[in-house]
């Protein structure tokens, strides 16, 4: 794709048709939205949603445990307000350190050597990870079942794969090498996570 073909691209685009093309694993929409000059904007956007999703559903699992174990209050309107802004802070500290991850391995393939665009288009990816809120909420609060695990599966590998593309496009990788940065980074966070809980 040329580059005035990326300008028109960019030019004709809203937020919604982005993000459609995002979730349609469109690793092309990326430099459109770079020339759009809507990268912050949409990054910022997507990783905010995604905390408040997480937050409210965690609050709504929340009660429901309240319920089970016959606790008379509910929790306090402020005390709900406070969740949801730390649910918040949580999700861009959670992609601030995802992007310093991925950057790390991509670059470590041969990668593009730039920690920004793979940090913002990982933003622009979070909105893959919108679905995936309600289950890991319910995971985390012990519902666990068959449905709630495959639910959590499907929805947390298609966030990958979101930004798998998403990362693929701003380090400039082959399928390969940005696979194995991709498999690196989740080894390395899934050790991290072994060794905390």
């Amino acid at each position: 794709m040329t580059y005035d073909m990326i300008l028109a691209k960019g030019a004709k685009m809203n937020y919604a048709s982005a993000m459609q093309s995002v979730l349609r694993l469109d690793e092309t929409i990326y430099p459109a939205i770079l020339a759009s000059e809507q990268t912050t904007r949409y990054c910022m956007v997507n990783v905010l949603v995604f905390g408040v999703l997480h937050a409210v559903f965690s609050l709504s699992f929340s009660d429901a445990l309240m319920i089970d174990a016959q606790m008379t209050e509910s929790i306090p309107f402020i005390s709900k307000s406070i969740f949801v802004l730390i649910g918040i802070a949580v999700a861009f500290f959670m992609h601030l350190g995802g992007g310093l991850f991925l950057w790390v391995f991509s670059r470590g393939v041969g990668g593009n050597t730039a920690f920004l665009p793979v940090y913002f288009n990982l933003g622009i990816s979070f909105i893959g990870l919108w679905p995936l809120a309600p289950f890991l909420a319910a995971a985390q609060a012990g519902y666990s079942g068959g449905g709630t695990s495959v639910l959590l599966g499907l929805t947390a590998g298609y966030g990958l794969a979101v930004i798998f593309f998403g990362t693929k496009s701003a380090s400039g990788l082959s399928l390969t090498r940005m696979s194995i940065a991709m498999g690196l980074a989740i080894i390395f966070v899934a050790s991290f996570l072994y060794l905390w809980v």
